[in-house]
């Protein structure tokens, strides 16, 4: 039976939840390595129906003798040149899956030029899709890197929903306030704004969501659907994270968005219309206040970049571009 005839066979490993299951909008079955815990985080998304379960290494081994898999994902991020347990996972399925078509999809953007070529270092001849136009430019660098396959090394594919997912609640459902999901480990706290954000708490009614924050992480995703969707305003801090998924699925659920600029967020957003993009902290602190006090403005921006949302980030065009991707490294017709 040829690829034509029958779904992709994928394994791949536990990484970034919330990509994986917006991966599974691809024509694929999908087991992941037993490699890291949880191998499944069902507070964060619900177990989609070509979900496979776990593998050991040595059942990986032998589908691959037996050539049951067709492709292998893998993961990096900008800081895994410096922590070689977040590494690990990637090494280790670089090495067993060697004989299967790998891409690579890269979570990040190069912190600085040291720190790019010791990850480009690390990725070798991989195909990488890259979650933003910038992302993919800064990590390309101008030199026209080629793959294994002889192709632009970097590719962008911008992430795509199942948009009838969300909801959208009535201007009257929603809280007059503004939230953030914003990580801040470590490592991450300028890459994902945390300052802003910690500075924003003290002068604007913004509630972060989150481990680290003044609110709770949701226990479903369920729960969470109907957090964003009774939020009036969601605020954005990150300047290099490429496209967050937390923004979109906001927009998705029809919440006013304001958001600082970078990765691909300005191209479509029309300030003040669909959303905000703005610099400055003063300017941010101050369109948070007018929007919690004008909430019927926030809501007719929300509801407008709703409707852009909805075109922009459909999952069908996620899939065309992922499966045109596969095409060209020849997993597929």
């Amino acid at each position: 039976m040829s690829l034509r005839q029958r779904r992709l066979r994928v394994i791949d490993y536990p990484w970034h939840q919330v990509h994986l299951y917006r991966l599974t909008a691809l024509p694929a079955d999908f087991w992941l390595a037993r490699i890291r815990s949880p191998l499944w985080n069902y507070l964060q998304r619900p177990e989609p129906r070509n979900y496979r379960g776990g593998l050991t290494v040595d059942q990986i081994e032998a589908r691959i003798n037996r050539r049951r898999l067709d492709l292998s994902l893998l993961h990096l991020d900008q800081w895994c040149d410096r922590d070689p347990v977040r590494a690990f996972p990637f090494r280790l399925m670089r090495s067993l899956t060697r004989d299967l078509p790998q891409v690579l999809i890269m979570h990040g953007t190069p912190d600085d030029p040291d720190n790019r070529r010791r990850i480009l270092k690390l990725i070798g001849d991989l195909p990488v899709v890259c979650n933003s136009e910038q992302a993919r430019e800064e990590w390309d660098g101008g030199e026209e890197r080629e793959d294994r396959y002889g192709r632009p090394q970097f590719t962008t594919v911008i992430h795509g929903y199942k948009t009838d997912e969300f909801l959208n609640f009535p201007v009257w459902e929603r809280r007059r306030e503004a939230i953030t999901i914003c990580s801040g480990g470590d490592l991450s706290r300028w890459y994902h704004g945390t300052a802003i954000v910690e500075r924003l708490m003290r002068d604007v009614n913004l509630h972060w969501v989150g481990p680290l924050g003044d609110r709770p992480w949701c226990h479903s995703y369920s729960e969470y659907k109907k957090m964003l969707a009774s939020s009036l305003i969601y605020f954005s801090p990150t300047r290099r994270a490429p496209m967050p998924g937390s923004r979109t699925e906001a927009a998705l659920s029809g919440c006013c968005i304001v958001s600082v600029p970078g990765n691909d967020w300005e191209s479509g957003v029309v300030h003040g219309v669909n959303g905000y993009d703005l610099e400055s902290y003063e300017s941010i602190r101050d369109c948070l206040r007018y929007l919690i006090a004008h909430p019927s403005k926030a809501h007719m921006v929300g509801q407008e970049g709703r409707k852009r949302a909805l075109k922009a980030y459909e999952h069908t065009r996620y899939v065309r571009e992922w499966m045109g991707l596969l095409s060209e490294i020849g997993v597929c017709q």
